[in-house]
C-alpha cells in the first residue's frame, strides 16, 4: 500500500507541475518579445504592449510549452538514468516526469490533428496554432501523427522494466502474475487514482467556470487517455519481459510513505488552484 501511496503522489506533483508548465513556458517565451501574460492552469492571455504579432512570434510562442515539455521529459530520464541507485523518491518522481512528459508532448500532436486551422475549437492551441501560421499540410499532420503513434507504441513496450525495477525484492517480480502486480501497485493504480484526484484538487469548483472546464476537460482527457495507452500497452509487455536480480535497485524507502512529496503535491495543488485566476508575468 505505501508503494502505491508514494506512486501516487509522484505522479500527482508531476502531472499538475507539468500540465501548468505548458502555458507557463509559453509565458516566458512571450516575455523574451516583451509581451506580458497572464498565465492560467487552462491556458494564457498575451498583452502585447504596443508589439504585434508576427509569424516567427506566434511559432516560437505557442511551440515553446511542448518543446520545454519535451525537453523536462528528456531531463528526468537522463536523471533518471543517472541516479536510479541512489535509492531515493525523487527518481520515482523522476520517472513519472518523463512518462507524464512523454504523453503530454504526444497528446499536443494529436491536439494539432482536432485543432489545426479550426480557430474556434477549443484543441485550438499550442502547437496546432504555431502549425495553423505555418500553413502546415493536413497530410503531413497525419503523418506526423502516424509517427507520434509508432513512438507511443516504443514508449509503452518499454515503459513496465523501470518501475519493476523498484521492488525491493525479486521474488515480487520473478513471474508474470507477481510482475502484474506489482506493475498494478507502482504504476496502473497511482496513474488511475493520481489522475482522478488531481483533477479534482486543481479543477475549478465554480458552476458558473462552464467554458473554463470544457476546455480543461478537453485538453486533459487527451493526457490521461495517452498516458493510459501507454501503461496498458507497457502491462501488455509484461508478457515478454524478464528481470534479473541485477536490475533491482531495491527501493526498501518504496515501503514506507514519504512525508516530504505528500506535503509537496498539496503544496503544489494549492498552487495551481490559485493560479485559476491567472499569474501576471511582466517583462518590467
Amino acid at each position: 500500500m505505501s508503494r502505491t501511496i508514494n506512486s501516487t503522489v509522484c505522479f500527482s506533483l508531476a502531472y499538475v507541475l507539468l500540465t501548468f508548465m505548458l502555458w507557463f513556458a509559453s509565458g516566458l517565451a512571450g516575455r523574451l518579445y516583451k509581451f506580458d501574460s497572464l498565465v492560467y492552469y487552462y491556458g494564457i492571455k498575451f498583452i502585447l504592449n504596443g508589439h504585434g504579432w508576427s509569424k516567427m512570434k506566434v511559432i516560437a510562442i505557442y511551440s515553446a510549452g511542448a518543446v520545454s515539455i519535451f525537453f523536462l521529459a528528456t531531463l528526468a530520464l537522463f536523471l533518471y538514468s543517472g541516479l536510479k541507485r541512489v535509492k531515493t523518491l525523487f527518481n520515482v518522481f523522476f520517472l513519472w516526469i518523463f512518462v507524464i512528459g512523454i504523453g503530454i508532448f504526444l497528446s499536443q500532436i494529436i491536439i494539432v490533428s482536432l485543432g489545426i486551422y479550426h480557430y474556434n475549437s477549443p484543441y485550438y492551441q499550442g502547437l496546432a496554432v504555431a502549425f495553423s501560421w505555418l500553413k502546415f499540410p493536413a497530410f503531413l499532420v497525419y503523418l506526423l501523427l502516424f509517427f507520434a503513434f509508432l513512438f507511443l507504441v516504443y514508449i509503452g513496450v518499454n515503459v513496465a522494466r523501470p518501475f519493476l525495477a523498484f521492488s525491493y525484492s525479486f521474488s515480487k517480480v520473478n513471474n508474470l502474475s507477481r510482475r502484474r502486480k506489482y506493475f498494478f501497485e507502482i504504476a496502473i493504480a497511482p496513474f488511475l487514482v493520481g489522475a482522478l484526484v488531481s483533477c479534482i484538487a486543481v479543477f475549478p469548483k465554480d458552476s458558473a467556470a462552464k467554458s473554463v472546464l470544457l476546455l480543461l476537460g478537453s485538453t486533459h482527457l487527451i493526457y490521461i487517455a495517452v498516458i493510459a495507452l501507454i501503461l496498458g500497452i507497457g502491462w501488455l509487455s509484461l508478457s515478454y519481459i524478464e528481470l534479473n536480480k541485477q536490475e533491482l535497485v531495491r527501493y526498501n524507502s518504496l515501503q514506507m510513505p514519504n512525508v516530504f512529496f505528500i506535503v509537496l503535491t498539496l503544496v503544489a495543488w494549492t498552487l495551481i488552484y490559485v493560479s485559476l485566476h491567472g499569474i501576471y508575468l511582466s517583462v518590467t
